[in-house]
């Protein structure tokens, strides 16, 4: 890796895109993601969350799913599509108050973590951070 890209991976704020169905868990992560220096991406389903990657500047650097929607796509089904619409694997942390009932997505080389609802915020983070670097590593990979 050349000493630019280097500097560019730790300048640049980690993109982070949360797919949450609940208005008020969103706002709160987006809260504190903004806080924390990252630059949060929110949506409510899959449709909204591959609209939010075709329009930002950046691809996500990881993606903060809920796995239970609500809607035609769980979050694994969204997290496949975005990967696929992204052109690569993204680190992706799935968060649910039912764990035993989670698939797993078809997402060869990602690294994944589920977490269970309700999370302890310093937690959440502590994992935002570890998979967002990582993230930004394989783009940078991916791209060579």
């Amino acid at each position: 890796m050349d000493v630019a890209t280097g500097n560019e991976m730790k300048q640049r704020p980690y993109v982070v895109l949360h797919v949450e169905d609940d208005g008020d868990l969103a706002a709160s992560l987006a809260a504190l993601l903004r806080v924390e220096g990252f630059v949060p991406l929110t949506a409510a389903d899959g449709p909204g969350a591959l609209a939010r990657v075709a329009h930002a500047a950046a691809p996500p650097d990881l993606l903060v799913m809920d796995l239970d929607l609500h809607s035609d796509m769980d979050g694994t089904d969204v997290a496949e599509e975005l990967c696929h619409a992204i052109g690569h694997v993204v680190p992706t942390i799935f968060l649910s108050g039912e764990l035993a009932n989670a698939g797993l997505p078809w997402l060869p080389g990602a690294p994944l973590l589920f977490i269970a609802k309700p999370a302890d915020p310093e937690v959440l983070l502590k994992a935002i951070e570890s998979f967002a670097v990582l993230g930004r590593f394989l783009t940078s990979h991916a791209q060579h």
